[in-house]
């Protein structure tokens, strides 16, 4: 198979990272890019592994040096993906998933043509709402957060596929139907089957 990135988008709150999370865990063709980003780390977060918590000076000279892929200013704080983290990943020979927002998924996939988009979208608002409040993180301002999803459901147009989180079990199962479906694809193996000389 050739590899090809995933992008994975939804609201702060929509639950993208968790259904990330768990298809991580349970498929090895994937590996996630991690994002770097200005903003502090909430508990439990661990440079390296969820984000790379840099300084904004960090940041700009990584912009300045053409090293990142995509980065924009989301909620006050930079975050974006450093290119060879991509590119590492597909040299892997497995997919690189990231996790970003719908600005940075437009850049990425400008420049992967065979980008696959997910958009993980809430049962409703109201439960967007509860889920960041939830999270008691001095951080998140949720009327800002929540105006910010209105803005960004809109671009669900722009995915090629969309998975309800109702119930995280059944997200996750979706998420990796999808992914492998789009991973059998006949486009993604005929050079591999070409030269095992099957056709």
């Amino acid at each position: 198979m050739k590899p090809f990135p995933i992008i994975v988008s939804s609201p702060s709150g929509g639950g993208k990272t968790t259904v990330v999370q768990r298809l991580l865990r349970r498929d090895k063709t994937l590996r996630r890019v991690v994002t770097a980003t200005t903003r502090g780390p909430r508990d439990g977060e661990k440079n390296g592994r969820d984000y790379h918590f840099w300084t904004e000076k960090q940041f700009q000279d990584a912009v300045k040096k053409g090293q990142m892929l995509e980065w924009a200013k989301v909620h006050a704080h930079y975050y974006g993906i450093p290119k060879k983290s991509v590119d590492g990943v597909l040299k892997e020979g497995r997919c690189p998933v990231l996790v970003i927002d719908v600005q940075g998924a437009k850049t990425v996939s400008g420049k992967y043509p065979q980008a696959v988009k997910i958009f993980i979208v809430p049962p409703s608002l109201d439960v967007l709402k509860k889920r960041i409040a939830a999270r008691k993180d001095h951080t998140q301002d949720v009327a800002l957060r929540l105006r910010t999803a209105k803005k960004e459901l809109k671009e669900i147009k722009n995915y090629h596929y969309v998975v309800l989180n109702d119930k995280l079990d059944r997200a996750v199962a979706d998420t990796a139907a999808v992914i492998r479906a789009e991973q059998l694809k006949t486009e993604r193996n005929i050079q591999d089957l070409k030269q095992s000389k099957v056709i």
